[in-house]
């Protein structure tokens, strides 16, 4: 008896059958091509698929309506920043983008699809290493993990590199991008967010105590505060970001 496929519903059998996690099926032909081929469809859910495939579809509208204009600008303040092959920052409109090359046939006939993030909610870029095979010989291949807070569908994904050099020029980048960067002169910027945090901290904490009607609002202004100590004040990156996609769904 041949499965449904749980999005589209279309009959498919054994051979087109993707099963997730949560026991549902969709369709390897239609369904899964429709999103990347590094999502993890095997302990994904449903809903965090059609979540994934919502992403793709309203990421490459954004990619060729932002991010495919500036591939091409002369304006210096809207050039894109690369990183390994399919990671493009577009730092005016606080936007990110990992893309996916489709081809027709061997390298001819290319597409490009994309998931497009705003850059305030890059949480984590860790370095990683792999250990492959090549013939009789093996070698290590570099890869920077990079994950994202407020997302639906792919929030972490694994970007290869050349070398770790070019993950510490990434790394760096971020780091100044977001001002958490360890330096001496960046010391007095952090000091002075994390007493902020602190004062925050206890302003929610005895607004709560007291029953006051703005307790839940400086708790949040708390938790505000701490996330800019740890990860960086990200107040402009969230406004550039917010004000950009306003304007494409306007």
């Amino acid at each position: 008896m041949a499965d449904k496929c749980a999005i589209c519903g279309a009959d498919i059998n054994l051979i087109q059958t993707q099963r997730l996690a949560d026991g549902n099926c969709i369709c390897r032909k239609n369904c899964r091509q429709k999103g990347f081929k590094v999502y993890d469809y095997v302990h994904g859910n449903l809903p965090g698929v059609k979540a994934h495939l919502a992403q793709v579809e309203r990421g490459t509208r954004l990619w060729d309506h932002y991010f495919v204009p500036r591939e091409k600008t002369k304006d210096k303040t809207q050039k894109l920043k690369r990183f390994g092959s399919y990671l493009y920052v577009a730092e005016d409109i606080g936007l990110m983008a990992f893309v996916q090359n489709d081809y027709k046939f061997m390298m001819f006939g290319k597409t490009t699809r994309a998931c497009v993030y705003r850059i305030a909610d890059l949480r984590s870029y860790q370095y990683e290493e792999e250990v492959v095979r090549n013939g009789d010989k093996t070698e290590k291949k570099s890869m920077a993990r990079l994950g994202f807070i407020n997302t639906e569908g792919l929030y972490e994904f694994v970007l290869t590199m050349n070398n770790i050099k070019e993950y510490e020029k990434m790394k760096k980048y971020f780091d100044t991008l977001f001002g958490i960067q360890n330096t001496l002169g960046n010391a007095a910027n952090v000091w002075k967010q994390q007493m902020a945090a602190v004062k925050d901290i206890t302003v929610g904490f005895h607004a709560a105590v007291r029953g006051e009607a703005d307790a839940e609002a400086k708790a949040e202004q708390a938790i505000n505060s701490l996330d800019a100590a740890i990860y960086g004040d990200r107040t402009e990156w969230i406004q550039r970001a917010d004000a950009a996609l306003a304007a494409f769904d306007g």
